[in-house]
């Protein structure tokens, strides 16, 4: 893995893996994003409503930089193959269930013509490997999902988290209750692991 720049204005630099490149989206983005956040099956599995049309994906996009500082957390990543430009999905952090500033939990997408090829993982322990090296006082990464997402559950797996709990019933999704997983890195796991 490469970091290609600087940790500046709390955005995180480009990172090269052995696939893929991640970079800071853009307006420009818009359609290929679109393409994959406007279907249910990818929409819902992040926890939120399809994107509408092409004008609600480029709000979303411009708003990105304010809803990070607001939530003090730093910039994610669009998922691009390396040697190509069109993004194919994104990894981010959020801060959905905690208050705590040194722990953040990733979320991602991938449209699903990409999916069942080891893209996110490879793509998770990319921004692991940047938010533990470049931000000091970092102290834990989590990830959340729905317990009948299955690729979610072995995306955590092949990035080194662990199952940390089960909370029956917290989500609501496509009309039915839905258990929440919670998996965890500590800082000292990803050490023993990179």
């Amino acid at each position: 893995m490469k970091i290609l720049g600087e940790f500046v204005n709390n955005q995180l630099p480009d990172l090269e893996t052995e696939r893929l490149y991640l970079r800071e989206r853009r307006v420009a983005d818009a359609e290929a994003m679109f393409a994959y956040a406007s279907l249910k099956e990818v929409a819902l599995n992040a926890g939120f409503a399809p994107m509408k049309n092409l004008e609600e994906e480029e709000a979303f996009i411009r708003g990105i930089p304010e809803r990070m500082a607001q939530l003090g957390l730093p910039g994610g990543y669009g998922i691009t193959l390396k040697g190509e430009d069109k993004i194919i999905g994104s990894v981010d952090f959020n801060r959905r269930h905690g208050e705590l500033g040194d722990i953040y939990e990733i979320g991602y997408l991938l449209h699903p013509d990409y999916w069942g090829q080891g893209f996110v993982p490879e793509a998770v322990r990319a921004l692991c490997f940047a938010a533990f090296t470049l931000i000091p006082n970092l102290y834990k990464l989590e990830i959340a999902c729905h317990s009948q997402n299955s690729q979610s559950q072995a995306v955590a797996s092949k990035a080194g988290f662990h199952l940390e709990a089960r909370l029956r019933g917290r989500d609501f999704m496509d009309g039915q209750r839905q258990d929440e997983l919670r998996f965890g890195l500590l800082r000292s796991e990803w050490e023993q692991i990179s």
